[in-house]
C-alpha cells in the first residue's frame, strides 16, 4: 500500500509539474504575441508613398517619417525624424506585400545600404551568412551586419534586426506607412 501511494503521489506530482510548465510556456507565448502586437506606435503623421513609386518589386524608395520619442527615451516626448526605406516584395496591393524599415543599423546606428544584387555582397559577408542569398539585402557598411528586406538579421554584430515601420494601407494610388516599431522611439 505504501508503494502504491508513492506511485500515485509521484504521478500526481509529475502531472502537476507538467501542467505548470505547460501553462508557463503558454503564458510566455501569449505575452510574446501580445508584445508583438504592442510594439508599434503611431507616427506623428502617416507617410504616403505614391503607388507608382513602389510599383516595381525589389526597387527601394527612401522616405522620412516624423514621430515623438517615448517617455522612457533619453530625450522624452521630443519630435524626431526617422529615415526609412520601403520596397515592394510581391505583386498585389495589400500591406503585407511591402516592407518598410528604418535605415539605421541597431548596432552603432550607421545607415545601411540596400544591395539589390546579392552577388555584389563582399565574400566575407556571404561567408558569415553561411547560406546562399537570392534576394536583396540591407548591409551596414560600418561592421557588415546584414539584414533581409523585411528587416530580419542575417549576420554580423547587430544585436537584432532593423527597426520596422508598419505599412497600414494600400489604395489604387498610394501606400500608407502610419506606425513605427516603438523601440526606434527610444534608441534612434
Amino acid at each position: 500500500m505504501g508503494a502504491r501511494s508513492i506511485t500515485i503521489g509521484s504521478r500526481r506530482t509529475f502531472l502537476a509539474h507538467a501542467l505548470t510548465l505547460a501553462a508557463l510556456g503558454l503564458g510566455r507565448r501569449v505575452r510574446a504575441q501580445a508584445s508583438r502586437l504592442l510594439r508599434y506606435r503611431p507616427l506623428s503623421q502617416p507617410v504616403v508613398m505614391p503607388l507608382d513609386a513602389v510599383s516595381v518589386p525589389w526597387r527601394v524608395r527612401p522616405f522620412t517619417a516624423e514621430a515623438i520619442t517615448l517617455p522612457s527615451a533619453a530625450t522624452p516626448n521630443q519630435p524626431i525624424r526617422v529615415s526609412g526605406m520601403i520596397v515592394r516584395t510581391a505583386a498585389g496591393e495589400r500591406p503585407e506585400q511591402f516592407s518598410a524599415v528604418c535605415v539605421r543599423c541597431p548596432h552603432e546606428l550607421c545607415d545601411v545600404d540596400y544591395v539589390d544584387d546579392p552577388k555584389r555582397l563582399p565574400q566575407e559577408v556571404l561567408a558569415e551568412i553561411g547560406r546562399p542569398v537570392n534576394d536583396p539585402v540591407y548591409l551596414c557598411p560600418c561592421h557588415n551586419s546584414s539584414f533581409k528586406v523585411d528587416g530580419d538579421r542575417l549576420s554580423g554584430p547587430a544585436p537584432r534586426g532593423l527597426y520596422r515601420f508598419r505599412v497600414t494601407g494600400v489604395s489604387a494610388a498610394a501606400v500608407e506607412i502610419a506606425e513605427v516599431e516603438e523601440d526606434v522611439l527610444i534608441f534612434v
